[in-house]
C-alpha cells in the first residue's frame, strides 16, 4: 500500500497517509505551491543535486521560503529512501505557502511554509515505456501569465489535454503554444530527432532535469543540441520524437497523431549514452 510509504512533514516523519494539506492553507485554494520529483533506481539517486537546485529556483521564483537547507533535505531524502526497503522509488518534494496567521489570504508575508517529501515505488512512463502522443486541443498556459520554466501546481491545461489523450487512445498529449508552436506534455518534455541535431521547444516548457543530462551529453558527443520554435509543419520533417522524463528518461514516440516513427540509431545511441553516463551523476545511499 502506498499510504504505507515513510513520509516526512515540518519535521516529523511519518506515512504517506499521515500527510495533509489544510483547506486554509493558500498552497491548496491558491496554486501557491512548488514541487519537485526525483527518481531513484537501485538505490541511487539520478542529478540529486541539480534536482535540488531546480527546487530552489521554483521556490525563489514564487516567493516561497524552504525552511531547510539543500543538506538536510539530502538527508532526509536518503532516510526515507533507507526506510523504504526498495530500491526503484520516486521522491515527491512538495512546498506550499501556508497559512496567514491573520487568516486574511492576502497577507501572505505572515505565512509560514508547508514542507512534506515521501518516496513511493517507481513505476516508470508506461509498461513498454514507449508513448503514443497526439496534439492536443487545449493550449499551453503562455510564460507571460505563468512561467513555465518554474514548477507550479497550475496542471489545469496539462490535466485536460491528458483526458484527450485517454478519450483518443493515446498514451499522452503535447500541447501548442498560442503560437501554435510545440511546448511540452502532461509531465515530460518532448525532443526531436534530424541527422545529429537534436531539437527541442524554446518556451512554455519546464526546464527539465533529464532534458539537461540530453543536451550535456549531445555538448560531449558531436551532437547538435537546439532550442527553437517547432511547429507542425517541422515534425513532418523530423527523422524521430522522444519523451525525456523523470518517470522514464529517454523514452521513445512511436506514433504522434497520424505519423508513426521506426527504430533510429541515433536516438538508440543516445539512450545508450544516457544510462552510461549515468553512473557519473549519481548519488548512492
Amino acid at each position: 500500500m502506498i499510504e504505507n510509504y515513510p513520509a516526512w512533514i515540518n519535521g516529523t516523519y511519518c506515512k504517506v497517509k499521515d500527510l495533509s494539506v489544510s483547506v486554509l492553507d493558500l498552497g491548496l485554494i491558491h496554486c501557491d505551491a512548488t514541487y519537485e520529483v526525483i527518481n531513484a533506481k537501485d538505490n541511487k539517486i539520478f542529478m540529486f543535486d541539480e534536482h535540488l537546485e531546480r527546487l530552489w529556483q521554483s521556490a525563489e521564483y514564487w516567493k516561497l521560503k524552504i525552511p531547510l537547507t539543500k543538506s538536510e533535505i539530502k538527508e532526509i531524502i536518503i532516510t526515507l529512501c533507507q526506510r523504504s526497503n526498495e530500491n526503484n522509488l520516486l521522491i515527491w518534494i512538495g512546498l506550499t505557502r501556508g497559512i496567514p496567521s491573520s487568516g486574511n489570504p492576502r497577507d501572505l508575508n505572515s505565512c509560514s511554509s508547508n514542507l512534506f517529501l515521501y518516496v513511493k515505488p517507481y513505476f516508470g512512463f508506461n509498461k513498454k515505456n514507449s508513448a503514443t502522443v497526439c496534439i492536443s486541443k487545449i493550449k499551453r498556459i503562455p510564460d507571460f501569465s505563468i512561467n513555465q520554466k518554474y514548477k507550479n501546481f497550475a496542471w489545469n491545461d496539462l490535466t485536460m489535454a491528458q483526458w484527450e489523450a485517454i478519450e483518443r487512445n493515446y498514451d499522452s498529449a503535447l500541447l501548442l503554444s498560442h503560437e501554435g508552436y510545440i511546448t511540452e506534455g502532461p509531465g515530460f518534455n518532448v525532443f526531436f530527432i534530424k541527422g545529429k541535431t537534436i531539437y527541442t521547444p524554446m518556451n512554455n516548457c519546464l526546464g527539465g532535469i533529464t532534458l539537461v543530462g540530453l543536451e550535456r551529453i549531445c555538448e560531449e558527443n558531436n551532437y547538435t543540441f537546439l532550442r527553437a520554435n517547432i511547429n507542425l509543419q517541422n515534425i513532418s520533417t523530423m527523422d524521430y520524437a522522444g519523451i525525456a522524463s523523470t518517470a522514464g528518461n529517454l523514452i521513445p514516440i512511436t506514433e504522434l497523431e497520424d505519423h508513426s516513427f521506426g527504430d533510429n540509431y541515433t536516438f538508440i545511441e543516445l539512450q545508450h549514452l544516457m544510462e552510461r553516463k549515468t553512473n557519473e551523476w549519481i548519488t548512492k545511499f
